[in-house]
């Protein structure tokens, strides 16, 4: 079973990925589909948002395997399936996205 972990909260969740995501700028991203009200959503899912994915086999013990997704921290649309569910895009910055962040701290 997989779940997104934000602030120490566990939520199921599915979980997609796109290295080039063409539909977003070319920018890596991941879609997080869970079952959440979508005014919910909107608050927790933010730009800089730090989150993970836990993945837990069925039976074992408590054994989790944990991946820290923080670097896609750029909130994109949330998607209404129709179905009690809500796919959320969240990627990371674009090459000169990531420049311009750097620039403006060398700068500063």
């Amino acid at each position: 079973m997989e779940y997104l972990k934000v602030n120490g909260t566990e939520y199921p969740a599915h979980f997609c990925g796109k290295q080039i995501d063409r539909d977003w700028d070319g920018r890596a991203s991941k879609t997080v589909t869970l079952a959440m009200p979508y005014a919910q959503a909107v608050q927790l899912f933010v730009d800089g948002l730090r989150w993970g994915i836990v993945r837990r086999e069925a039976g074992a013990d408590d054994a989790a395997q944990e991946q820290d997704c923080s670097g896609y921290c750029v909130a994109g649309p949330i998607t209404d399936n129709r179905d009690g569910t809500l796919s959320i895009k969240m990627g990371s910055y674009t090459q000169l996205e990531q420049a311009l962040r750097e620039l403006e701290e060398a700068l500063a």
